[in-house]
Order: C-alpha cells, then structure tokens, then sequence
C-alpha cells in the first residue's frame, strides 16, 4: 500500500518564529566575519528633506515630499547609534551629501537612483557611491536604461548596490523570474538587510542570494546573453551582501547598517578619511550587515511619524493639479479624499496639537507637564502614551519599537471606545430616534441618500431623510478628535503593512520558485454569531468542533463579552454592542480592529473567511485591503428573502439592498453557497458574480448522540399513546420561517388524522403570536441538543415550512435520527430531501397536508423512508465536505481527511 505524506498543520505564528531563528543566525555568523577594531559602521541607506519628490504616486499627486527631515538632525542620529561614517541616500539628488562636504564634513557620496528596468515595465532603486558631481549628472542621464547605468558605473568604477531586491515599483503584478536571474549577473553587491522590510521578503531575499553560485550565475549569464563584466560582476567572487535602515525620519537611522572591513584600520585612519577607506572595502566586497529586522513595527513607526507631520504641513494641493495628474481614477479620488481630510483636520485645533505632539514624543520630547492639567480628564490617556513613547526614545531600539506600537495600539483602542460612547449618548440617536426605528423594514426603506449632501445634512431631500443640521454638527462635534485621530493611526498600521505586501502574490511565486521560506496556508475565520440561538451558530459550531478534531488549519475569531479562547478560537471583546429591534436576542458587536489585524500578522495567516454580513465583514475587507490576501464568504442568509418575508418593502426598495449584497460580495475573491438556486442567482444577471469565484458547499450532517432515548409521546401529551401522529417544528420563532403556515397546513390535515400533534421547539421575537396561533400546539422553547436528539428520535414527522432558509440543517439533523421531512420545493431542500425517499418536497400549506396524511396513512413506507433519511445524512460527510471546503479556500487537504476519504 502507498502511504502518502501530507504537510502538517502549521502552528500559530510558527512561520514567522522560524524567519526570525534562521535571520539571527545568519547575522549572528556575520558578527564574527570581521574583527570590530578593524570595522567601520556605516548606514548605506538612509534619507533626508531632499528625498523630496517621491516614487509612489499619491505623494507626487498631493505634493509631498518623502520627508522633512533635516540633515543635521539625520547626521545627529546616525552619530548617536555609532556610525563611523556618514552617506546620505536621496533619491535622484546628492545634494546632502555636497552640503555636507562644503561645511567641511568628512562625508561618503552617496545617492538612491531610479532605474528603468523596460523589459519589465518596472522601476528599480540602485544605490551608489563615491561618485563626482559630474558623474551624478551623467548617472541621472543614464538611470531611464538600467542597463547603461549599470554599465556606466562599471566602467567608472563606482560601487553599487541593489536595495530591497524583492521591492519593485511596477503596475505588473507577475514579475517574471527571467528578472532576478538577469539581477543575478548584473549585480555584485545585494542589500539583504533593510530595516523597513519584513522578516519574510529579508530571509528569501538571503536564501536566494546565498543559492547564486558560480556555476548558476554563468548559466544565467549564457541564457540571457549577458556578460558580467560589463556590470563590474565577478562570477567567482560570492555576493556581497549589504544593510541599511531605508530611515526616512531620523527614527532608526544607523541602527541598522553595514561593517566595512578596513585591514590596518587605526593606523590607516591617521592618513586617509574614513570615507575613502568606507569605499574601498564596498569596491573590494569586505562588508558585513549588522542590525536587525523589525516586522511592519518600524516602518508603521516611521509613516505614523510621516502621517503626523503631513497632518499639519499639508497644503491645498489643487483640484486640476489632482485631476489632470498621471493616475487612475481611483488614484484620483483617493487622493482627493485624503486632502480633503487632512485639510479638515488642521482646522480642528485639538487635532492639529495632538499630532504634532506625536511627532516630539517620537523624538524624545515629552508633552509640556501642565499640558496633563490642561486636557479634558477623558483625553488624559493620550497625554500618558505620548510621555511613554518619549521616554522609551531613550531605550533600546527594540524596547522603543515594542513601547510605541504597544502605545498605538491601546490609544487606537481607547479613541474608539471613547467614539461609539459619544455616538450611543448622542442626541442624533435619541432625538431622532434612530435606534428605536432601526427595524429591518425602516433600514430598508431608508436606505438611500440624497445625492445632494446639503440635502442630507440640512433637510430638504424630498423623500430622502434628513438628519438635521443642529444634530449632525452635534456629533461630528463629539467624535471629530477621537475620529480623526483613529483614522490616522489606523491609516499608518494600514499603508506600512501594505507597502510590504502589495506585491505578495509575486513573493508566494518566488518563494514557491527557490523552494524556500513558502508562506503557511492558514486562514483566520472571522463570524459575528458562534454562541447566538440560532442556526448559522450551531452550522459554524459544528464546523469549528470538526476543525479542533482534526486541527485544520483554520482558526475562528468572534468579538464576544464573555466566552474564551479555545484551540482554533480567537476571542475579542467588544468595543460596544447593541440589539436591533426585531433582531431577538442576536447582539451586534463592534471589535477592535487593530486587535484583529495584530492576531492575524502574529498568527501567520494568509488568507481570511468570512461568515456573516455585520461588523465582521468589514474587517474582513479590511484585513484583505491591509495585507493583501485571499478573502472569503460563507454565504448563509438570504437577504432578500428574508426582507420580502418580513417587511412590506417594495420591490424597489428591495433592489437597493440587492445592489449593496452585490457591491459587498464582488469584493470577495470567492463565495461559498449552500445551495444551487442561490449559485445560479449569484451568477446571473441581478448579482453579476464570476462563475469562478463560486462555490458549491454544503453542512455536514452531526454525529449522532449516543445513548439518546426517545422520547415518550405520552410524556409530552398524557393523552396520547405511541401511536399518536406527531408532527415536529425546530427553528427561530420568526416571521420568515413560514411558521405561520402551519395552521393552515394543521386544520387541513386534522380533516383526516383528527388527533394530529405538532410540537414546537424554538424561541424568537413570533412566539407569542405563534401561540395564539396555534394553541394546542406544544411549545418547548430553546432545547440544548441532547433534549433535541430526543424529539427527533421519538416523534414521528419533521415540518419545515421555511422558504427562506438557504440550507436547512435541521433537516440533517432529523435525518440523522431517522426521522424523514415534509418541506417547500425550494432553495436548501429542494438540494437535501429526495421527494418520496428521505422526505417530501411540496409547493403550498394544502400539498403539505396532503403529504403528511400520507406519511401517516401507510406504516410500512414510513419505516422504509426513515431508513432513507439515515442513509441521505451520511451522504453529508464531514469529512468530504470539510476536505473540499478546505481546498476551495486554497489550502492543501488535510491528511487525516484524505486517509479516512480513502478507507471509506
């Protein structure tokens, strides 16, 4: 027999665990390359003011420089964290560099070139050194064909290096891997050390360049018909491989760098400037790294950094200067909305100090001591994490990373609880009467804006609501600090770790291409209800027991007040939460978004899921946007339906519900439905989704209870005796299960089984009118599952009158204990019941009747039918559905579901 072996389930946060081991190593092997009395430190790559028009897009469009740092301030840092020489990377410019040599500096040329790359439609940085000023302008002439540039600087004999070498600027998302083995041949020097990268993209990078052997740079060389030594490359010689902090804010610069190795270094120091001896040994390949890798957390610290002072520094950058800028429309649009609120947000005072605030405490400089006193006691918090984060500027590198993302973090957290307090004690909530009117038919029939915004902030829509010039200035009063404040902090957290994984489909290629460093396959599941009475709650449970049985690598995550985390179960608290009106008992809860995107980069997960339509599909969207990855959804309700159930809304209103689901679920890169009607909807005309992003799925059936008796007819009804028909209902007591059917469907059948029970488990908002509707039925309320194995096992028929559920579980779980089902031929049943075997498929209440007068009339075609129904649940294996569930998600099956497929 062949056994095949299967990856296992990687742990939580176990990929990044083994990057950082296996970087250590390697710059710990580094640190004793060289002897240190014979080493000068220096940071290849660090910028200042003059790196003052950016490569990215929306910094050219809105007018920003990369950063408004000063040279000195720069030198000051790079001086306090031990470098022994100074260079200065700007961008296109040495202008830096020039100034500092002509106040007489001791200072190595340096500068951070733009190459064009055409082949690939790309644009590449190249830093390079020791260079004149005649040359920089001929290096600049040449930077539009890397090529030239490169050969120019051969020729020159000036030393280069490739930065960041998996960072491209590109709108071509497959690079070919054609790129890096020509980068191969035309580099000597590789930076695999950058202080703003990740430890992902810095350990390929090293992997890949300690792979480039001799034997395979030639073979490069000889496929592409490139020859080394016009780009200065030795293909015996090893690649030299380099560091530097890519610091943009005077934060860490010099933290990380590069050892250059000088033999005779103090004596020779006494006759030759540093400088020169620096670039000797880059020209002669004696450099060490030496540093370390800070995850997102340094580079979320610098753009927070950046974020606060383009808060206050930005000016109005001109309608036609965004309009008629190079960019698409949404490039367009997103910096027209930005500018608009940074531009807001300098007229707020309170906002305007705080984030200047931030900018001193991110360099040391505590808040004016009577500032405490002078802030309102609820905003004290943030005067406290602004004096941490100063005071941790003293400390250790890493202990001040830690400190100030921590302190992002608990702010962030803080402002938004202090928000949705503001915005739940508003007067716009209670005067209008907002929260009292938040009925599924009010949302729907409101659900429109005027599309003149004057109109919706100060009346006059006509048929649109309003909501009233003096309670919109109210509240935006409220919120506008702690708002605009979370917003920016976020927008940091968001731009760093996206600047890092905007191209992680093309790292997964390359990762998968050397063969090393591939990123687990692990998907966070994000649900708004787990623990709720309803059914999407017990299908997601089910789910999460057979995941912990067979540890898959799924993991869920719930915002809840008080269940606890279990294997496979993250827990959040909440923010705030808040009932719907005619939503029962279901409880919105709102989570802390920073705290979910934390667990997700800790875990290591690459890919999210989604199960349900509230607070949890934003951050779902969010957590795709922010790290670029696979999103998700488990669709498990169908809104539609459910509106036209349980509302009077017209078709049109309808409609604009249907057009948001359809802007919601193409944002997805694939959807799970449960049933085919709902598939062939999604695809069609009114949706409009890619047939190719949806997939079929179904809920298993549940394993049986063991020991369950049956129970007593005569214990329920003391009238009755085995023999007595009893139908039963399982199901939330609302309007949109077609409960109110069933009295029809009674009244018609009782015609011929006049001792005819129905028995009802249950609880909802419609209990009370179904009671009074059906007032000999037996109602038993919620039951746990042990009482509902019970009933299925003891009665005898299972209604399930529902037009609206988009599978219906309890029609597994009644199959499982042998008990068939009568229910409407539509989505869900129409894909479980096999009409005139496990059950019935009907079209009205009269049908139904019709079907349970003959279940009833002919005892040996109930016991053949309940055989039926056993034999249809184990059709719906947890294990068949869960394996392909998981391979739909793109992940590799799991083995333990691939060996018990394979024995069955």
């Amino acid at each position: 027999m062949t056994v095949t072996a299967f990856p296992r389930t990687p742990r939580p946060g176990e990929f990044r665990a083994s990057l950082a081991q296996e970087f250590d190593d390697f710059l710990q092997k580094e640190a004793q390359r060289f002897s240190s009395s014979n080493c000068l430190r220096v940071d290849l790559h660090c910028h200042d003011k003059n790196s003052d028009k950016p490569d990215e897009l929306w910094g050219r469009i809105l007018g920003l420089p990369e950063t408004w740092l000063k040279t000195s301030d720069l030198v000051k840092c790079l001086r306090r964290n031990g470098s022994d020489v100074v260079t200065v990377t700007n961008h296109n410019n040495a202008r830096s560099c020039w100034d500092l040599q002509e106040k007489g500096e001791d200072v190595l040329t340096g500068c951070e070139f733009t190459c064009h790359f055409e082949e690939f439609d790309l644009y590449c940085h190249v830093l390079a050194y020791g260079f004149s000023r005649a040359q920089e302008n001929i290096l600049n002439e040449k930077r539009e064909d890397i090529f030239e540039f490169l050969r120019y600087a051969a020729a020159q004999n000036i030393p280069l290096v490739l930065p960041h070498p998996l960072y491209f600027y590109t709108t071509n998302e497959k690079l070919d891997i054609a790129l890096f083995e020509k980068l191969a041949v035309m580099f000597q020097r590789f930076e695999v050390l950058n202080g703003q990268r990740d430890l992902w993209q810095s350990t390929l990078t090293l992997n890949w360049l300690q792979s480039l052997t001799p034997a395979k740079v030639k073979e490069y060389a000889n496929k592409h018909g490139l020859n080394p030594e016009e780009f200065g490359v030795d293909p015996d010689k090893p690649k030299v491989l380099t560091g530097g902090s890519d610091d943009h804010m005077g934060l860490y610069a010099g933290q990380c760098g590069s050892l250059l190795m000088i033999p005779n270094l103090q004596e020779r120091l006494k006759s030759e400037k540093a400088s020169d001896l620096a670039l000797e040994a880059l020209r002669e390949g004696r450099v060490s790294p030496y540093g370390s890798v800070g995850e997102n957390q340094k580079l979320n610290i610098a753009l927070l950094d950046f974020f606060a002072q383009v808060a206050t520094k930005i000016e109005d950058p001109g309608l036609l200067r965004i309009l008629l800028h190079r960019g698409e429309a949404y490039d367009k649009f997103a910096c027209f909305a930005i500018s608009n609120l940074l531009l807001e947000l300098q007229k707020h005072k309170h906002s305007k100090k705080f984030f200047e605030f931030v900018h001193d405490a991110l360099q040391g400089k505590k808040p004016n001591k009577m500032l405490k006193w002078k802030v309102p006691k609820k905003y004290r918090f943030c005067v406290r994490h602004l004096e941490t984060i100063a005071e941790a500027r003293s400390g250790s590198p890493e202990s001040f990373t830690k400190t100030v993302n921590e302190c992002i973090a608990e702010l962030f957290t803080e402002l938004n609880r202090l928000m949705l307090e503001k915005v739940q004690s508003s007067d716009l909530l209670r005067e209008t009467g907002l929260m009292s009117s938040l009925s599924t038919e009010e949302l729907t029939r409101k659900f429109e804006l005027p599309s003149q915004l004057s109109a919706l902030i100060f009346g006059g829509g006509g048929a649109y609501p309003s909501l009233g010039e003096k309670h919109v200035r109210e509240l935006i009063d409220k919120v506008a600090f702690p708002f605009m404040i979370s917003l920016v902090l976020a927008g940091a957290s968001v731009a760093s770790t996206r600047a890092l994984y905007k191209n992680r489909d093309f790292l997964n290629s390359f990762a998968s291409h050397t063969g090393s460093n591939e990123h687990d396959h692990r998907v966070l599941y994000l649900t708004d209800t787990l623990f709720d009475k309803n059914g999407v709650s017990n299908s997601l449970g089910g789910k999460l027991q057979h995941i912990q049985k067979h540890d898959i690598a799924i993991d869920f995550l719930i915002c809840h007040e008080s269940a606890e985390a279990q294997p496979h179960l993250h827990v959040t608290r909440p923010l705030a939460s808040f009932t719907l009106p005619d939503s029962g008992e279901q409880r919105l809860r709102i989570p802390d978004l920073m705290e979910v995107a934390r667990k997700f980069y800790e875990g290591g997960y690459d890919r999210v899921a989604c199960s349900t339509e509230g607070p949890m599909v934003l951050v779902a969207l969010f957590l795709k946007f922010k790290f670029n990855v696979p999103c998700h959804f488990f669709m498990h309700t169908d809104w539609i339906e459910y509106i036209k159930s349980t509302t009077n809304a017209t078709r049109h209103e309808r409609d604009r519900v249907r057009r948001l689901l359809r802007l919601l679920y193409n944002q997805f890169d694939g959807v799970f439905v449960l049933n085919t009607e709902h598939r062939d909807w999604l695809a069609g005309q009114e949706m409009q989704l890619a047939p190719e992003k949806l997939f079929m799925t179904a809920h298993h059936a549940p394993e049986p209870i063991a020991d369950i008796t049956p129970v007593s007819k005569h214990d329920l009804f003391p009238d009755a005796s085995e023999d007595t028909p009893v139908l039963f209902v399982a199901c939330r007591l609302s309007g949109e299960k077609g409960l109110f059917d069933l009295p029809e469907m009674l009244a018609e059948a009782r015609e011929r089984l006049p001792d005819l029970r129905l028995v009802i488990a249950g609880s909802g908002p419609d209990e009370q009118a179904l009671k009074e509707a059906l007032p000999d039925a037996l109602f038993l309320g919620w039951v746990d599952k042990r009482r509902l194995a019970s009933l299925y096992a003891g009665l005898d028929l299972f209604v399930f009158p529902s037009r609206f559920d988009t599978f219906g579980n309890v029609l597994l779980e009644s199959f499982v204990y042998g008990m068939p089902a009568v229910a409407y031929d539509c989505k869900g049943p129409r894909d479980i019941i096999e009409h005139g075997r496990s059950g019935y498929l009907v079209d009205d209440p009269s049908a139904m009747a019709r079907s349970v007068i003959d279940y009833f009339s002919w005892p040996d075609e109930r016991t053949q039918m309940s055989r039926n129904a056993r034999a249809r649940a184990g059709e719906y294996s947890a294990d068949d559905i869960m394996s392909r569930f998981v391979q739909d998600l793109g992940l590799p099956a799991p083995a333990c579901l691939i060996e018990h497929r394979s024995v069955a």
